[in-house]
């Protein structure tokens, strides 16, 4: 993951981080962001004006200055009075433009997690691991903005304690050079720990996997029959070793380092106190510089603890902006290769593979290898074949989730990279194996298939009656209305099957697609409900003349005997293409798989 992202924290990443946090804040709430930006170096400051009029005022006294002696009180009660009304209005403010901020990166996350055109974010191992960091880190975020503020209030304040103490005596600022130890120890343990976090990603992503396996009530029946709680639970807690182990390791490493710069600082105070007080014996110091001299080293003690944890934290957020700033870079990426501007022409052209060769980042071989191929407008096409031959990733090409690795598919004698991949995909529609299970109203359920008709119920009604699920709202409390998901009060959950047929049916919502893909739409029902659903889509495309071409993909191969054309793959590669009836003929793997399943169903 390493070349992935750089997780130190350079001067570059910590601008683009501050900048990006503000930007943030300013959105969220321009008002609130501004008072925070104006107040935070006035709350700074007043330490500093503090500690000067102490020294003001204990000089006064010495001189038996009564004047002296009230102005000093007068700049005191000042800036305590300033101090708490900017650090009230600070704090009060910064909470709340935390919140506003997280929830503002939070929808940001949301839209390039869902808009990026590929699949990669999600499937790529190394890319998964970067996600579950900022998902892991995501709240975070909101937080960050906070830590930025802090620091910053706490630099203004050390800056100006350090130069007041230089006016004292002009080596005191070797005090700061002692504290530079302790700071880059503070940083050292900060990076040692987020290594150890990166590499055990996998691992812990492992131990949430199990910990939601056994709460799932999908897995309860199986733990329970089986007897699986003492196993899981034992590898969940390996996996908890391997994860906290190297953790504990550096937090230790971190700790020792970090005493050790603590100890040379304070050598380094008692001996500044020493040269004051020397000083002032010998009459070249007043008293009012050894009570500065003893409240700025308290202070200044207290800065660079405060500077220490800060910058902890801050290493922390930039490290958590940072996969955000991965997320973004990588969308930026991604939005500027390979997508067309022209728009797709309407149904009724052929879509043709190219010697078309697909492999997954890191494969050692292809998962689909030179396939050649016309899908005729208007025609039905099944993708047929054994798991592990390459029917998803076919479907993933055609609906633009990945690009070929060489070759090319067609439509309309053009590259489909060259179309608009937003205006493609509005053309296309689709059901897939993993299908989404929004709990919203039904009839919006189906709607999401298309947006701008989402509360369309006659449409919402044609589409459940063309996936076979015509009868689902009867069954409901509130028909179409129904509030789905047993989450919301009232809500109603669905068979597995039943969802499924959502899916379906949301695949049947656009009106004349050019591209309507089912990748195992009906897993989850008997081999005839498959059946059934296959030729309601298959009379929808005969019905009409708009020329959609329809890919079916199936494990069941009774399930496609009446496609137009059956693609049988094998191996990564096209095995066969003909109808069922020609295929029958050839006596090839289709007839063998076709006549094992048959006989299957008649042992059934």
């Amino acid at each position: 993951m390493s070349e992935l992202v750089d997780d130190r924290m350079t001067p570059r990443k910590l601008g683009r981080s501050t900048a990006l946090l503000i930007a943030a804040a300013f959105r969220a709430d321009p008002r609130k962001a501004l008072l925070v930006l104006v107040l935070t170096p006035v709350s700074g400051a007043t330490a500093a004006v503090t500690a000067i009029g102490l020294r003001l005022m204990v000089d006064s006294a010495t001189a038996a200055d009564l004047a002296g002696m009230m102005s000093a009180a007068a700049l005191m009660a000042g800036a305590l009075v300033v101090a708490f009304l900017a650090s009230t209005l600070v704090a009060e403010a910064r909470i709340q433009l935390q919140l506003r901020v997280g929830l503002v990166l939070d929808q940001r996350i949301m839209t390039l997690c869902g808009s990026l055109p590929q699949l990669d974010h999600h499937e790529n191992p190394a890319y998964q691991d970067r996600l579950d960091l900022l998902r892991n880190h995501r709240q975070g975020l909101g937080g960050a903005f906070g830590i930025i503020v802090e620091n910053a209030r706490t630099l203004i304040t050390f800056g100006l304690t350090v130069s007041l103490l230089m006016s004292v005596r002009p080596e005191l600022l070797f005090l700061v050079l002692l504290a530079l130890p302790t700071v880059l120890a503070v940083r050292r343990g900060e990076r040692a720990t987020a290594q150890a976090e990166e590499t055990t990603t996998e691992p812990n992503r492992l131990r949430k996997s199990l910990f939601a396996l056994v709460t799932s009530p999908l897995s309860a029946k199986e733990i329970r029959v089986y007897g699986l709680q003492g196993e899981l639970a034992e590898r969940h807690r390996d996996l908890q070793e391997q994860v906290d182990g190297p953790k504990r390791r550096a937090e230790w490493r971190s700790t020792l380092w970090t005493s050790g710069g603590w100890t040379l600082f304070g050598l380094g105070f008692a001996g500044a106190l020493y040269l004051v007080v020397s000083a002032a014996l010998q009459g070249k110091a007043t008293p009012g510089d050894v009570v500065l001299t003893l409240s700025l080293g308290s202070q200044l003690t207290s800065n660079v603890s405060g500077m220490i944890t800060m910058l902890s934290f801050l290493q922390r957020s930039v490290r958590t902006v940072g996969y955000y700033l991965w997320l973004d870079d990588h969308a930026k990426a991604v939005a500027t290769a390979g997508n067309g501007s022209a728009v797709p022409p309407p149904p009724g052209h052929d879509l043709v593979l190219d010697r078309l060769t697909f492999r997954y980042p890191g494969a050692a071989r292809p998962n689909l290898d030179n396939l050649s191929l016309r899908l005729p407008a208007g025609s039905t096409v099944a993708i047929v074949g054994e798991n592990g031959a390459g029917k998803t990733t076919l479907v993933k090409l055609l609906c633009q989730m990945y690009q070929p690795t060489s070759g090319r598919i067609t439509y309309a004698g053009r590259d489909i990279t060259d179309y608009d991949l937003q205006a493609w995909r509005s053309r296309t529609t689709a059901c897939f194996q993993d299908y989404l299970r929004p709990e919203f109203l039904l009839h919006e359920s189906v709607g999401l298939g298309d947006l701008p008709r989402i509360d369309d119920f006659p449409a919402a009604e044609r589409a459940l009656d063309r996936a076979g699920a015509s009868a689902l709202p009867g069954l409901l409390p509130h028909g179409l209305r129904t509030q789905l998901g047993a989450t919301f009060p009232g809500g109603t959950d669905l068979s597995g099957g039943q969802w499924q047929k959502l899916a379906m049916a949301r695949a049947g919502m656009r009106a004349a697609p050019l591209l309507r893909v089912l990748d195992e739409p009906a897993a989850n029902l008997d081999p005839a409900a498959e059946y059934e659903i296959f030729r309601s889509f298959q009379e929808t495309a005969a019905q009409s003349d708009e020329g959609t071409i329809t890919v079916f993909v199936s494990h069941r191969f009774a399930t496609v005997r009446s496609a137009d054309l059956i693609v049988v793959l094998d191996d990564c590669r096209i095995r066969e293409v003909g109808s069922h009836e020609e295929l029958m003929a050839a006596g090839d793997l289709y007839a063998t798989l076709y006549a094992l399943h048959a006989k299957g169903y008649q042992d059934q």
